[in-house]
């Protein structure tokens, strides 16, 4: 009995690693880039912070149902320079609608 507190305490521990299931737009990573600035629809952010491997990693789970296009730049930040960043890059995918609701459903003997 001693041991389930203790598989309690690692399953409660251990499930914000697995948890993380979101559909995610990222890239290779790339360093120097402190983080990158995106156009496309209104659930799109301006910008995202770079990951500390200077790759992205922005959750599209509150993309539109149907063809979602945007573009994404990597950039950093420079003293002399200020905000350098690369050309856009275009990238468009497609979020699949919900199931059909179930017709006719009734009792049965």
């Amino acid at each position: 009995m001693t041991r389930l507190p203790l598989i309690t305490l690692i399953a409660i521990l251990t499930l914000p690693l697995v948890c993380d299931a979101s559909p995610f737009l990222v890239c290779d990573p790339q360093s120097g880039v402190t983080h990158y600035r995106l156009t496309g629809p209104s659930w799109v952010p301006e910008t995202v912070p770079a990951q500390s491997d200077g790759s992205i990693k922005m959750d599209v789970s509150s993309a539109t149902v149907g063809t979602n296009s945007l573009t994404v730049k990597a950039c950093r930040n420079d003293d002399v320079w200020g905000e350098l960043c690369s050309d856009a890059v275009p990238f468009a995918f497609t979020r699949p609608s919900a199931a059909a609701p179930p017709l006719n459903i009734h009792l049965s003997r």
